[in-house]
């Protein structure tokens, strides 16, 4: 998979070219410094996936919206730069294979180094995005064929924060990820599942530097 190369990539760009833009006026951002923690969650919404390479062929999913919830540990720069280990578990139940209706579930935990950016550091209700990437672990039940593996992962996030207190803020989000696909199989029938998922997020951070 190649994605996942230029994501990180671009959290490098993220981190190096947000420190920069920020460096000048860092003495007058309002947060502190500090380690934080964030727990969150949410509904998932699967685009229409694919079981690909099967003796049927390509065979294309419709799932049901599912829920999804995770958190993070992170540290703020100060500057309006953020750099976290998050993770995020989602489900969703299979509706149909090609129209027909059908039965089973896909699942995943990622596991993604983030990196955030504000975009108005200063406002009251501050936009921020992030990219990160990881690995994500993939489980399905697609109408017998099974399976669950690790596979390469990137995401993309952005979202609205408010500062309730200085230690407590709120936050909303859209975050989408994708990962390699993982190999089913049942009985020698086998088939390739395609990962992706848009998720709309709320939560709060924590923040615990006093």
């Amino acid at each position: 998979m190649t994605r996942p190369s230029i994501f990180a990539a671009s959290l490098v760009a993220l981190l190096g070219g947000a420190t920069c833009a920020n460096a000048q006026s860092a003495a007058g951002y309002t947060s502190t410094p500090g380690y934080y923690i964030t727990g969150e969650g949410g509904a998932s919404f699967l685009p229409d996936l694919s079981l690909k390479n099967t003796p049927l062929g390509n065979l294309h999913e419709n799932f049901d919206t599912g829920y999804t919830f995770g958190g993070a540990f992170g540290y703020d720069m100060g500057n309006g730069t953020r750099v976290e280990l998050d993770s995020l578990h989602q489900s969703s139940g299979l509706n149909s294979i090609d129209g027909l209706s059908a039965g089973g579930h896909l699942n995943s935990t990622s596991l993604m180094l983030t990196g955030q950016f504000d975009v108005m550091p200063n406002s009251a209700v501050t936009p921020y995005v992030g990219v990160g990437m990881g690995v994500q672990h993939v489980s399905a039940n697609v109408e017998g064929l099974r399976d669950s593996a690790w596979t390469p992962a990137y995401q993309a996030e952005a979202g609205l924060r408010h500062d309730m207190t200085p230690n407590v803020s709120i936050f909303g989000e859209y975050r989408f990820s994708q990962a390699a696909s993982t190999k089913l199989s049942d009985d020698g029938l086998y088939g390739h599942q395609h990962f992706a998922d848009h998720a709309l997020l709320a939560g709060v951070t924590y923040h615990l530097t006093p």
